[in-house]
């Protein structure tokens, strides 16, 4: 497996866009390496991220409103 992974790798494996993997990046949420003009993630710091995304997704509440015709 490789050790780092590009912006646009990282949002091919997540289906996710350029920006929101870079949203991610910026916001604190997905550590990377400033390289020049590219970010690069490390498999380890990509795990990480996936971990924390998952175990989110769990514990939010969906609010779903009930439609009756």
């Amino acid at each position: 497996m490789k050790e780092f992974f590009s912006v646009l790798e990282v949002a091919k494996l997540l289906n996710l866009s350029r920006s929101a993997v870079l949203y991610h990046i910026k916001a604190g949420n997905l550590k990377a390496t400033q390289v020049g003009k590219i970010h690069i993630i490390s498999k380890e710091d990509f795990g990480e991220f996936l971990k924390e995304h998952k175990s989110g997704k769990k514990h939010q509440k969906i609010n779903q409103t009930r439609l009756e015709f």
